[in-house]
C-alpha cells in the first residue's frame, strides 16, 4: 500500500466522495451501493476501517442500524403497514449499550438522509438518549433532528427534561397536538443543551385550533444564533425579553404576541446586537415598526414581515422611516418583504422613498421612478391588488430591465395584450426567472417569445392569466 493511504485525514476525504449525503434526487438503490461500499472499504484492512467506518456513521437517519449492532438476542424486525421496525426483546444492561460505542462515538448528526431506514419503537429512543447513557454513546454528537425517530412526533418537551448533549450546535423538532391538546403552556429547559447554535421548533397543526404558548429560558443556552420558530407557536413575553438580549442571535423567525412590547422593562443590554436577518409575524404593522425601533444590530440586512390586520398609510409611512434608518446604520440593507393575510399588499425589496410613490399603484409610472431607486436590485416581487392587477405595460417592464441591469429574479403582473412597437431588443442578460401570473394576455406563446427577446438568458417563466388555464414555459 502506499504510503500516502496511510494518513488517516486522506483516507476521510476519499471516502467521503463514496458517500455523497447531499444528494437529494438519488434513488435509494443507488444510494444503498455507496454506503455498502464504504463498508466494504472498512472491511478492506486495518488502515482503511477507521476512516471508513467515521464516514458510515457520522449520518444516521434512524437508531435501528445502532440497536441492530447489538447480540440478536436483544431485538427484532417487524413490518407493518408504516413500514419495517425494530423492537427490543428485552432490554440490554448498560454495559450491553456500552458495547455500541465503537460506533456510536462517531455519528455526528440525526438527520435525513437518502436511506430508508428501519424505525425503532419509541422506548428505544427514551433509553439511548437517557442521561446516564447520551453523553456517553453520542459525544460528538453535533445535529439532531428528533423528528427522524418516529413517523409521528414525539414528546420532545419531556425528551429534553433527561437528555444531556453538551456539544449538540443543531435541533429541530415538533411540537405534537397532544402537547397542545393537554397543556396550553409548553415550558422548554433547554440546560440540556448549553452549546446550542440554531433551534428549529416547528408545531403539528392537527388537532391544533390555536397557537401553542412556549415558554423557553434563553439564558441557558447564550451561544444561540438562529432561531426558526412555528407561525402557531408563540413564545410567552417573559422569554422573548430574555431572547432580544442574546449576544449572539443572526437569524430570527417568530410571531409576536398580541400588544407585545419590548421596551415596557427597559434595559440597559443592546437589543438584538447582532441581528441581520428577521421574519416575524404580528397583528399590526405598527407594533412591528415599534419592535424594529427596538434593534440596535448594525448588520440588519433582510426584514420580512406578516401582519393580520390591514395597514393604515400612516402605518407604511412610518414602516419606511424606520426602514430608512436602519438602511442608514447599515448601507447593505437588501430586502424588505411585506405581506397582510387581510389583502393583498406589494411585496417591496428593498426600501425606496415612500412619499414619492404617493398610493402605491403599480402601473408604467411607478416602475418608472422605482427604477432610478434600485439601480442594483437583483430581486423584485411587487403583488398588485386585484383592482390594480396588470397595469404595468410590456414597455414598462422593458424599461424596468433597462434601468436595472442586475436584476435576477422579477414577479409582476403585466397587461401583455399590447406590444411595443418596433422589434424587440435585450434589455437585460442577468434576468433568469420571471414570474408573471395574473397577467392579462391574447396570445401567451407569443408573449413568451416576446420576454424571451428581452432576457435571453431566461431559464424559468411562468405565464397564469387571470383565468382557469395556466400555461408553464420552460426556456
Amino acid at each position: 500500500m502506499h504510503r500516502c493511504l496511510r494518513i488517516t485525514q486522506i483516507l476521510h476525504l476519499i471516502f467521503e466522495y463514496v458517500v455523497d449525503e447531499k444528494v437529494t434526487d438519488a434513488n435509494v438503490t443507488g444510494a444503498m451501493i455507496r454506503h455498502e461500499d464504504v463498508a466494504g472499504l472498512a472491511r478492506t484492512c486495518k488502515a482503511f476501517m477507521d476512516p471508513a467506518l467515521d464516514v458510515l456513521w457520522r449520518t444516521q437517519s434512524s437508531l435501528s442500524p445502532l440497536v441492530m449492532c447489538l447480540p440478536a438476542h436483544f431485538w427484532f424486525l417487524k413490518a407493518n403497514r408504516r413500514g419495517a421496525v425494530v423492537s427490543l426483546l428485552q432490554q440490554p444492561s448498560h454495559a450491553d449499550w456500552l458495547t455500541l460505542k465503537r460506533y456510536s462515538r462517531r455519528i455526528r448528526a440525526f438527520d435525513h438522509t437518502t436511506l430508508h431506514l428501519p424505525m425503532v419503537c419509541e422506548n428505544v429512543v427514551d433509553t439511548v438518549f437517557s442521561p446516564d447513557l447520551s453523553d456517553e454513546l453520542f459525544p460528538w454528537l453535533h445535529t439532531l433532528n428528533v423528528d427522524i425517530f418516529s413517523k409521528s412526533p414525539l414528546g420532545p418537551i419531556q425528551f429534553f427534561s433527561h437528555v444531556r448533549l453538551p456539544q449538540l450546535v443543531r435541533l429541530h423538532f415538533t411540537i405534537p397536538g397532544f402537547y397542545r391538546n393537554r397543556d396550553p403552556d409548553l415550558y422548554l429547559t433547554p440546560a440540556c443543551v448549553p452549546s446550542l447554535q440554531a433551534l428549529t421548533i416547528n408545531v403539528s397543526r392537527i388537532h391544533f385550533h390555536a397557537s401553542a404558548r412556549l415558554l423557553v429560558n434563553f439564558e441557558q443556552i447564550p451561544c444561540l444564533r438562529s432561531l426558526h420558530l412555528s407561525p402557531h407557536l408563540n413564545v410567552l413575553p417573559s422569554s422573548l425579553r430574555e431572547l432580544t438580549h442574546l449576544q449572539y442571535l443572526r437569524e430570527l423567525i417568530v410571531t409576536l404576541p398580541d400588544g407585545f412590547d419590548v421596551d415596557v422593562c427597559p434595559s440597559m443590554q443592546p437589543t438584538f446586537p447582532s441581528l441581520q436577518r428577521i421574519t416575524v409575524t404580528v397583528d399590526s404593522l405598527s407594533q412591528c415598526t415599534k419592535s424594529l425601533s427596538s434593534i440596535t444590530s448594525g448588520e440588519l440586512g433582510s426584514i420580512k414581515i406578516f401582519h393580520r390586520s390591514p395597514a393604515t398609510q400612516n402605518d407604511i409611512f412610518q414602516l419606511f422611516q424606520e426602514i430608512e434608518r436602519i438602511h442608514v446604520r447599515y448601507a447593505d440593507f437588501n430586502t424588505l418583504d411585506i405581506q397582510c393575510s387581510h389583502t393583498n399588499k406589494p411585496i417591496l425589496h428593498p426600501p425606496f422613498d415612500l412619499p414619492s410613490l404617493g398610493t402605491l399603484d403599480i402601473d408604467d409610472d411607478f416602475i418608472a421612478q422605482i427604477t432610478p431607486a434600485w439601480p442594483d436590485i437583483e430581486v423584485l416581487h411587487l403583488r398588485a391588488s386585484e383592482r390594480n392587477n396588470g397595469r404595468v405595460t410590456l414597455e414598462g417592464m422593458r424599461g424596468l430591465l433597462r434601468g436595472c441591469p442586475r436584476l435576477r429574479s422579477l414577479h409582476m403582473q403585466v397587461d401583455a395584450r399590447t406590444f411595443p412597437e418596433g422589434e424587440p431588443e435585450m434589455q437585460s442578460l442577468s434576468l433568469a426567472r420571471l414570474d408573471i401570473t395574473g397577467s392579462h394576455t391574447e396570445d401567451e406563446m407569443a408573449v413568451g417569445r416576446y420576454l424571451k427577446s428581452l432576457a435571453p438568458q431566461l431559464e424559468w417563466l411562468k405565464i397564469k392569466p387571470p383565468s382557469p388555464s395556466v400555461i408553464y414555459t420552460m426556456v
